[in-house]
């Protein structure tokens, strides 16, 4: 069966989707009524060509077709609360960023995502959604975090860190680790400069930190990590 995605605002961007599945359009999130009950792999919210921020119509579509993945393309978000999108591109996204962007998702395997606490991060598109949104991650910056991830409360210490993301069991230089642990920080934090949750422990290495109250903070398409 061809995949499917819904286009929500106008048809410019039409014609470079149509090339990677079947599309539905409507003008907006109120004519995507009109499909309610229908499947889509995709749903591609096309924000900036409604001049909208469509955070609003990201949640109300998320919970209308909870299974599609969803691209939300806006250039002026308000932070009126969590991004429901797998994915948010600038306005000036150009087509080519689409349809990768798309062909990722599309070939993505709901079943991929690794979630602790109140993190979840997708492995084949190395999204992470944090603080309710979505962040896209460099390959080695995902492999950090699909480790720290996936040893929740323990500490691990930068030669382990370094062998398994870096490969390597040189530790003459650790700049780069350090540089990725900061901006881990910055993509968990509220206040990187004072983490909750990524811990320093001191001569021994990092740890990140959930809470019993967090760990099953599962949600769909997740397996539980402890």
């Amino acid at each position: 069966m061809a995949d499917r995605i819904l286009l929500i605002g106008t048809a410019r961007r039409a014609a470079s989707l149509r090339r990677q599945a079947e599309v539905a359009q409507a003008q907006s999130g109120k004519g995507a009524r009109a499909f309610d009950g229908q499947r889509f792999n995709l749903i591609v919210i096309d924000a900036a060509s409604m001049y909208i921020s469509g955070e609003r119509i990201s949640r109300d579509l998320k919970a209308r077709f909870p299974e599609s993945a969803q691209i939300l393309i806006s250039g002026a978000l308000q932070a009126e609360g969590a991004i429901e999108a797998d994915l948010i591109l600038d306005a000036d996204v150009t087509a080519r960023q689409l349809t990768g962007a798309v062909a990722r998702l599309l070939s993505a395997d709901p079943q991929d995502a690794i979630c602790c606490g109140p993190f979840r991060l997708h492995r084949t598109t190395r999204i992470l959604h944090s603080r309710g949104r979505p962040i896209p991650l460099n390959p080695k910056l995902a492999g950090l975090m699909v480790l720290l991830m996936s040893r929740p409360n323990q500490t691990l210490s930068c030669a382990h860190i370094m062998r398994e993301v870096w490969k390597t069991a040189y530790l003459g230089d650790t700049r780069t680790l350090y540089v990725h642990i900061r901006r881990a920080r910055e993509v968990l934090e509220t206040d990187p400069e004072n983490p909750v949750y990524l811990k320093t422990v001191r001569g021994q290495g990092y740890r990140l930190e959930i809470a019993e109250n967090e760990e099953l903070a599962i949600g769909a398409g997740c397996c539980a990590v402890r």
